[in-house]
């Protein structure tokens, strides 16, 4: 009886392990990041896109309606330069933004679609005229410091020269 029950044991152990590896398999083959997929592309120039990788999100609206399939850089305007891949359907006007936005202080980044209101839209592999990079926290912050500083050695030198 004993027997049987450790068989029974490892082959139920044996299907975990099987169910569970085919879902990763399957999550890794389904959603590569740079993998082709149905849809358009189009390109972007930023100064700095620092927190974006192939795979991460398209947005509009805050519904994904694509991925950043590449990246590169141009030499001769020292940008970097993304490639989406937008999904069937969707249409932008030629003067939309493509924001690089953050989910947060600490949350990942993603590209932001901002529409605009022209009548003509963007084709394949156009590129969108209009963007905003990137926005590095720690350089923020560096500036909220820098300035609270200058203002604290200011109200220093207004109250020597007020005591004198």
């Amino acid at each position: 009886m004993r027997l049987s029950t450790d068989i029974f044991h490892i082959l139920v152990g044996a299907c975990v392990i099987g169910v569970i590896g085919s879902y990763m398999i399957y999550g890794y083959l389904s959603d590569r990041p740079g993998q082709a997929a149905d849809g358009y592309e189009l390109t972007a120039k930023f100064r700095s896109i620092d927190g974006i990788t192939d795979g991460s999100d398209v947005m509009l609206a805050g519904v994904p309606v694509g991925k950043v399939t590449g990246d590169a850089f141009d030499t001769q305007t020292n940008n970097a330069i993304l490639t989406m891949t937008i999904d069937e359907g969707y249409e932008f006007p030629l003067d939309s933004v493509a924001m690089i936005v953050s989910e947060g202080i600490f949350g990942s980044k993603f590209v932001k679609i901002s529409p605009g209101g022209d009548f003509e839209m963007l084709q394949p592999g156009d590129e969108f005229e209009y963007v905003q990079d990137s926005v590095i926290f720690e350089e923020l912050l560096q500036k909220v410091i820098l300035a609270a500083e200058a203002q604290r050695r200011k109200a220093q030198e207004e109250r020597a020269q007020q005591e004198n």
